[in-house]
């Protein structure tokens, strides 16, 4: 990779990126109101994963690995991963990207509570105590697509060999449909609430990274990440 002063950017500007955040946008908010409203057919999509996913009886064997699942991808677990990746980042030089990665799943966290406070859903009924709050967007999800986006985006396309990246970017994936399964089978929330996270966090890293692309080279001037990688 080059450093700041070179024409090479992990994050180049892409004009296709504002027609994918359009798009996904429309999404998002098609789902949030929909959500918010109650519609019919989205209480039927619900009930029929819910039911598909849970099966007749809970299983105590996966109950217990989807806990293990929902506990690596909490909120606070999310922001180690990202604060480890970021640390490592800035010690290989790759400090504005470091800094893109903290200030993505930070403010991502706020998204998620502001879109929470705005769609108000309640939580599935006979949710456990520890899950409070509102429930769209699944702040598991949405947390753990941030790590899974950061480490896409950003660390993957530092390893050199094909394979790697390929078998690390099907298990990120694999990944992320554990975090989503484990809300769903734990009662913690509806299914669209996961696709709802997906949408939400899919849509702010378009944005981050617009922010990256067109702002990152004047960061890199500034002297306390001299020497940056972008």
């Amino acid at each position: 990779m080059m450093y700041g002063n070179e024409d090479y950017m992990l994050m180049e500007r892409d004009p296709n990126r504002l027609v994918k955040l359009i798009v996904s946008l429309c999404f998002t908010a098609l789902l949030a109101v929909s959500v918010a409203f109650n519609f019919d057919y989205l209480q039927f999509l619900d009930s029929v994963f819910t039911t598909a996913i849970q099966g007749t009886s809970p299983t105590p064997g996966l109950e217990h690995f989807y806990s293990i699942i929902t506990f690596l991808s909490s909120p606070v677990m999310d922001g180690f991963w990202v604060f480890i990746a970021a640390f490592f980042l800035w010690g290989f030089k790759y400090k504005v990207p470091a800094l893109w990665a903290l200030l993505t799943i930070g403010s991502g966290g706020v998204i998620d509570l502001v879109v929470k406070q705005l769609v108000r859903r309640h939580r599935p009924p006979l949710h456990l105590g520890v899950d409070n709050g509102y429930s769209f967007p699944s702040g598991h999800v949405i947390g753990f697509f941030f790590v899974a986006g950061v480490l896409w985006i950003i660390v993957l396309p530092l390893i050199e060999h094909a394979l790697i990246r390929i078998v690390l970017k099907a298990l990120l994936v694999v990944g992320l449909v554990l975090v989503m399964l484990s809300r769903i089978y734990l009662n913690a929330h509806f299914p669209t609430d996961t696709i709802g996270a997906c949408l939400v966090g899919y849509s702010w890293l378009l944005f981050a990274e617009m922010l990256y692309a067109q702002y990152a080279p004047q960061v890199a001037r500034y002297r306390f990440v001299v020497h940056t990688k972008i």
